[in-house]
């Protein structure tokens, strides 16, 4: 990295940045999934209506953005759901957590995803969009997410139905995104009266726009993570 470009990063990061801390870090088997808790003590999490993202440095220079899942307002903490199944910076970095280990972040912002207003709330994407339909679920209350969910390792399924009471679905992933196995399991869901969430791979998340778009669904809410 040259003089000058370090030269804005350090300003940037002085200028935005914030620390917290974890305070636990838990990996499902095989350890290509994790779920970090932190503290954030700078984080006003009061006013949160649509599904947060978290941009949090993964490495000099390099950020990744996560979504904060169950959070709590008053302790100002919140668990994030972290896929690192691909080899990068940011599965480096949650690979290499500890408890007591500070984190740095650099700001919080809102994406597209809150609870329809009425009506069914159905949702799909990969193991990365876990921690954002948690959210998701969180902002709904008592109001029902279905959906599916795609994942490709068999005892990472057997886990997500122990670990969550959730009426979303997990499919067996046989492609990049999960396509086919969310779109057989919505070819004989009823889509009527609902808002549809996808989120997730790109590319994915764009074929499934297009294949339900032919379906009786209210609206289509697209958040893509990653292609």
């Amino acid at each position: 990295m040259n003089i000058l470009k370090q030269t804005a990063l350090n300003l940037f990061e002085n200028t935005l940045a914030k620390q917290g801390t974890v305070l636990a870090i838990r990996s499902w088997f095989p350890t290509t999934f994790y779920e970090v808790d932190l503290h954030f003590p700078m984080m006003d999490m009061s006013g949160w209506n649509r599904v947060q993202h978290i941009k949090i440095k993964v490495a000099s220079g390099v950020y990744r953005d996560y979504t904060p899942a169950g959070w709590d307002v008053e302790t100002r903490t919140c668990t994030l759901y972290i896929d690192a199944v691909q080899e990068g910076p940011g599965s480096e970095w949650v690979k290499s957590l500890s408890q007591g280990d500070a984190v740095v972040y650099v700001g919080v912002g809102a994406t597209m995803h809150r609870p329809a207003e009425s009506g069914k709330m159905i949702a799909f994407g990969d193991m990365t969009t876990i921690g954002h339909y948690l959210a998701l679920q969180q902002l709904a209350g008592d109001r029902s997410i279905s959906g599916a969910i795609s994942i490709e390792e068999e005892n990472h399924r057997i886990e997500f139905i122990e670990y969550f009471n959730w009426d979303i679905t997990p499919v067996v992933q046989t492609d990049q995104g999960g396509f086919h196995g969310i779109a057989k399991w919505a070819k004989e869901k009823d889509f009527n009266n609902a808002t549809v969430y996808l989120a997730g791979h790109i590319p994915t998340c764009v074929h499934l726009r297009k294949e339900l778009k032919r379906t009786a669904a209210n609206s289509i809410r697209v958040q893509g993570f990653w292609s």
